[in-house]
């Protein structure tokens, strides 16, 4: 290590050395280089500048953020921003995550900081984590916070649809401590969503079975179909099969006359949620600091309940009216049909807790991680349903048509419990075994305890009540060998060249040893070019969630039967299923990475993905052709062929293959101010934090003209073979060939994400675009087969915010004031489906698709 030191003060520099020594690298930079370069050039505090040799020195970023690139996102708090880094580079794997070069135990330990926490951020590419005890999978962000900071941040934001009967508001606190390597931050987060109903969005009903209504209806006994009355029909001149209950004491068959054959009807969409009644809590904090000079320790809990409450429309009756009753005008038995007043609800309720503490020490060259969590949650499910069919009678001395008779309609609640308890305990130990020409192997070892305990009552069913325990022992190493390296002139001429590995096995009490093995290979044969692939199996049984989930029937769940073509009320079946295989997944990847424009940071990414899965573990999806033919016993009929009961709990499938490609474009440029990297990316000067006030971002050096960002990308996927096999002796399903598995349509060949943002000085606009394919889904109709068509979408969100503090520089009230307006899906456009007549099926109505449409957020947010 490499130390040239300006003013010196010896007990700084010794403190530097002792924390440089200490902590791990950051990616690209050293930790102790990172602080020296937030140092000030003011003359009253001397200048260091610590140069030595990163953990990811040969790892180039695929993109790096400084202040200004983050603000740019408009966003509020950590785990906002990494979602849509994450979203940016399309991962489906959760990152590893550094802060201040040290691994912590996941983003709840960092996610509810405010944005202005971070100094900078870089994005590594996928595989980098293997260095630090990750997954080939795993891709590093790597956070750098402030130096010192000390803010309190509110939040509140109200969001609408614009077109109405639905709104959402949010609110958020947070007190945050950063001084050094102590960080503290206690966050609460409040949301609530109002509900949706059906009828306003104007979903039009099936028609039902039987003409049932909140007023009441009365038909002829006991089929319903045939005239009410002879006498009624005589005396109203025609034939009346139908006429409105009136609430009169004494009615004679006259009045009913005047108005037969023009019922009372009751909307259901009034009693049936598109959307339910949503609110959520959560209460985390995360606490880190430097125990000793080789010794931190971090430690997070987070306290959250969610409860939602969604109906499903009204029970329903039939009353049976003799003719003999004295309050009936009739000459013969008739019938009255009413809807229950209450409608049925579903309510979720799910408390979790949990809290996790994590050491980091470095031995030498060796760094070590030492966690620890513990984690409760407890859900429980009401469901109503109704309990009485068929023909109600009822007392003698009742006058039905004064009488309220939806009360004698039977209903019970069904209640489901489950309680999940896991703790676990992990050792991490990364460092080089040994030296090689082209540099230093770099090792891991991991070992991993585990328990879990989770027990589910359910009343649904009588044999559903489950207790189940495991537990896991792991072990697993990964290796990191460079073969070849320009900087060190070992064959130099194919440019630099390493090569990972890593195999690990888990033992389940419950299921036996299961393996993962991984190997990557990353070339860099020019400096503007990266190329990887890798290859990695993974053997899993079910989680005890999906095996032990209590059972549970909602009746009055909407369904399409592409058998028949109907829209059906159906009885749902959801909860774990027991009898589960573990699944087996194999996956390949190439991805690549190229440099164009360095002046612009303009770069091109492809990623392509294979991957099999085998025992391919899926909840049954809804109807669909293969899926009801191959699972007949999962689709109930009754005597007359209609859908009655769907069973939707998991089941394996024999195999699942996907092959997709992910490329695009990314640009990030300067447009004036400054250079093109801007001063972190670029390793220049930034104010100090302690020169600002504490809790605000570093402002702009004095008389500098705030950075113009214009920040483009552009992504393409594409899927080129999506199949599925349901059970050995069946044709593959082609889900990109109309033979999808649910409702929703096959799969999407093509997608566009895009995004534009242009931002300077705490004024901004974002705008993202997504656009995807047409698709299709084969039914087969009464026995001839029809297509329905899945129209293109295009949607396009946007985003604007503003700081106060940029119009009114001298208000003290406007400094760390920010207000912004969120559209999300600002042409409010909803995909369409069309069968071969050009006719939208029930259950695929446009608000069906996309209950809420064009919504718009006003958020305003203070740091104090």
């Amino acid at each position: 290590m490499n130390i040239r030191v300006r003013r010196r003060g010896s007990r700084l520099i010794t403190a530097l050395l002792l924390s440089g020594a200490a902590a791990p690298l950051a990616a690209n930079t050293s930790v102790a280089g990172s602080e020296a370069a937030a140092q000030p050039s003011d003359q009253q505090h001397p200048e260091i500048l610590v140069v030595g040799q990163a953990l990811f020195h040969d790892v180039k970023p695929e993109a790096t953020l400084d202040r200004d690139a983050i603000d740019s996102y408009g966003v509020s708090t950590v785990d906002e921003l990494l979602d849509e880094v994450q979203s940016d580079f399309g991962d489906d794997v959760d990152p590893m995550i550094l802060v201040n070069g040290e691994r912590v135990n996941g983003l709840q330990d960092i996610g509810a900081f405010p944005v202005e926490a971070i100094r900078n951020l870089q994005v590594l590419p996928r595989g980098s984590a293997v260095r630090l005890g990750g997954s080939t999978g795993q891709r590093v962000l790597s956070l750098t916070l402030q130096r010192k900071m000390r803010a309190g941040t509110l939040t509140g934001a109200a969001k609408t649809a614009t077109d109405g009967d639905w709104h959402a508001g949010r609110g958020e606190a947070l007190l945050t401590y950063i001084k050094g390597a102590t960080r503290a931050n206690i966050g609460l987060r409040v949301r609530g969503e109002s509900p949706l109903l059906e009828s306003e969005r104007g979903i039009v009903q099936p028609a039902p079975i039987r003409p049932y209504a909140l007023q009441g209806n009365v038909v002829s006994y006991p089929d319903g179909l045939s005239e009410i009355d002879p006498l009624l029909s005589a005396l109203a001149g025609q034939a009346l099969m139908i006429a409105p209950v009136l609430a009169i004491p004494a009615p004679k068959l006259g009045d009913f006359a005047a108005v037969g054959n023009d019922p009372n009807a009751t909307d259901l969409g009034n009693f049936r949620t598109l959307r339910p009644r949503v609110r959520n809590y959560d209460l985390n904090g995360t606490f880190a600091t430097r125990l000793a000079p080789w010794l931190t320790t971090n430690a997070s809990f987070r306290l959250t309940r969610n409860v939602n409450r969604a109906i499903r429309g009204l029970p329903s009756g039939l009353f049976r009216l003799p003719a003999e009753n004295a309050f009936s005008p009739f000459s013969t038995d008739v019938a009255l049909l009413y809807y229950g007043r209450n409608p049925l609800s579903s309510r979720y309720a799910r408390d979790n807790g949990e809290g996790r503490i994590g050491f980091n020490g470095r031995l030498g060259q060796w760094m070590g991680q030492l966690g620890a969590s513990h984690s409760e949650s407890r859900d429980i499910i009401d469901t109503d349903r109704q309990t009485t069919f068929g023909f109600f009678t009822f007392d003698d001395s009742v006058n039905p048509f004064t009488s309220d008779l939806s009360d004698l309609i039977g209903t019970t609640t069904d209640r489901a419990r489950s309680r999940s308890i896991s703790d676990a305990a992990q050792l991490s130990l990364v460092g080089p075994l040994f030296t090689l020409p082209a540099g230093s192997v770099q090792a891991t070892l991991e070992g991993r305890l585990s328990w879990y305990r989770f027990h589910s009552r359910s009343s649904f069913f009588a044999s559903s009540n489950r207790d189940f325990q495991r537990r896991e022992q792991a072990l697993r190493g990964a290796i990191d060998v460079p073969i070849a390296s320009r900087s060190v002139g070992l064959l130099g001429a194919i440019g630099d060249l390493s090569a990972t590995a890593e195999y690990g096995r888990t033992h389940y009490s419950d299921a036996g040893g299961f393996d993962h093995w991984a190997l990557g290979l990353t070339w860099e044969p020019l400096t503007p070019v990266q190329l990887r692939g890798s290859i990695e199996e993974s053997d899993t049984p079910p989680s005890m969630q999906v095996l032990g989930d209590p059972v549970v029937e909602v009746s009055d769940v909407r369904a399409f039967d592409p058998l028949t073509g109907e829209t059906v009320d159906v009885g749902q079946i959801t909860g774990g299923n027991p009898l589960l295989r573990p699944e087996k997944v194999k996956i390949r990847r190439l991805s690549s990475t190229f440099d164009l424009l360095r002046r612009y940071n303009l770069q091109l990414t492809a990623e392509y993905t294979d991957t099999d899965a085998r025992n391919y573990l899926s909840s049954v999806p809804p109807a669909s052709v293969p899926v009801m033919l191959a699972f007949p016993d999962r689709f109930i009929r009754d005597a007359d062929g209609t859908l009655t009961t769907v069973d939707l709990r998991p089941i394996n499938f024999d195999s699942h293959r996907e092959k997709r490609l992910r490329w695009g474009l990314n640009m990030r440029a300067k447009l004036k101010g400054g250079n093109i990297l801007g001063r972190a990316a670029a390793g220049e000067s930034a104010p100090d934090s302690d020169s600002t006030e504490e809790g605000q971002a570093p402002a702009p050096a004095q008389g500098r003209t705030p950075s113009t960002y214009l920040q483009l990308s552009a992504n393409h996927t594409i899927v080129f073979s999506d199949k599925l096999l349901i059970r050995p002796g069946l044709d593959n399903v082609d889900l990109l060939g109309g033979g999808a598995l649910g409702i929703g349509g096959g799969r999407v060949r093509h997608q566009v994400d895009a995004t534009a943002a242009l931002t300077s000085g705490g004024l901004g606009a974002r705008v993202g675009v997504t656009w995807r394919g047409a698709n299709r889904l084969d039914t087969n109709i009464g026995g001839l087969t029809d297509t329905l068509r899945f129209s293109p979408l295009l949607l396009l969100n946007m985003r604007v915010f503003a700081d106060a503090s940029r119009f009114l520089p001298h208000s003290d009230w406007a400094k760390g004031l920010r207000v912004s307006l969120d559209v999300v899906n600002l042409l409010n456009d909803r995909q369409s489906v069309r069968d071969y007549r050009g006719n939208t099926p029930l259950q695929y109505q446009p608000a069906y698709r996309d209950p809420l449409g064009r919504t718009i957020e006003f958020e305003i947010r203070k740091v104090f």
